[in-house]
């Protein structure tokens, strides 16, 4: 009797070259889709943004600033903790940069773009992979936590406390990872240690209840209370998740706001929600790509100022 054998080795590069063929056309189909839909609910997005008021609005953005310089001092946290000198302006050039490299489709390059930066601030590339991995996983886990109670809901108490796990492992079983780090890397500095991690928990804890609650927001002051807060907590940060696990579109674009409205519209007519998430993008975005931008004019003319030096 014959046996089936797997290549592994073939099965990978397969899906690498088909990697390699979709994500060049995947990602402007996406953002096309996405600017249709702009433009088909153009009437309803230009209404949601006339309620909510320009002093809401203005409130609204304040919050979401905050949560990028929270965001910034969980990164610092962790590489500090791990010995290196790393200042907010470090952690706020290489976080922006990296979400600019993220912008290309395919995932990766954000990845790419977040160890390049870590690796010129003279962190060794092992460190720099387990940085990213640390915050990568502790701002995923910050994102369950605040949607937990709206998770449960719309997931079951089996799924929602599987998202939990990845956290739970690394804090629990710090030191014996740290051996096995110790033992296969000697040259790499500790892992960050479990105060280090809370610390940045907590963080990531207050970035996504002030995001969620400003979308939550924004769909209240065109809506009314229709939705209980928690539930429509827990419908964004799923979005969320959602959209950063489809790694082949540009920063989870139009699959966040189509899981959201999803989750939400047995709440609520769907054009109104997915609307309001696409509103919501806009003024999250646009902050983001304000934030870039200050980045790549500061760190521009740092270059050109060391280059006439």
């Amino acid at each position: 009797m014959s046996t089936l054998k797997f290549d592994n080795a073939k099965l990978l590069e397969t899906l690498r070259i088909w990697k390699k063929r979709l994500t060049p056309t995947l990602g402007p189909v996406v953002i096309c889709i996405f600017l249709y839909l702009i433009w088909n609910y153009r009437d309803i997005i230009l209404n949601t943004f006339r309620q909510i008021g320009i002093l809401r609005l203005v409130i609204m953005i304040f919050f979401l600033a905050i949560t990028i310089i929270f965001t910034v001092y969980a990164l610092v946290i962790l590489v500090r903790d791990k010995g290196y000198t790393f200042g907010f302006a470090d952690g706020y050039h290489s976080l922006n940069l990296s979400q600019l490299a993220s912008m290309i489709p395919g995932g990766v390059w954000g990845y790419a773009g977040f160890a390049g930066m870590l690796w010129a601030k003279g962190i060794a590339k092992i460190d720099g992979v387990i940085i990213i991995f640390t915050y990568t996983l502790v701002m995923l886990s910050a994102c369950v936590i605040v949607g937990f109670s709206g998770l449960i809901t719309i997931l079951g108490w089996g799924y929602a406390v599987i998202f939990l796990f990845p956290f739970l492992f690394l804090l629990l079983g710090r030191n014996w990872m740290d051996k096995i780090r110790g033992k296969h890397y000697p040259q790499s500095s500790p892992l960050p240690s479990a105060s280090a991690l809370l610390k940045a928990l907590f963080l990531g804890i207050l970035v996504w209840i002030f995001t969620a609650s400003c979308f939550a927001w924004l769909l209240y002051a065109g809506n009314g209370r229709v939705i209980p807060f928690w539930t429509i907590v827990g419908a964004y940060t799923t979005g969320y998740l959602g959209g950063y696990i489809a790694i082949l579109v540009p920063s989870g674009l139009g699959i966040s706001e189509g899981l959201v409205t999803l989750l939400l519209g047995s709440y609520m007519d769907t054009e109104k929600i997915m609307a309001t998430a696409i509103s919501f993008r806009i003024v999250h975005m646009s902050i983001v790509w304000f934030n870039m931008l200050m980045s790549v004019i500061l760190t521009s003319g740092s270059a050109m100022k060391n280059t006439k030096q």
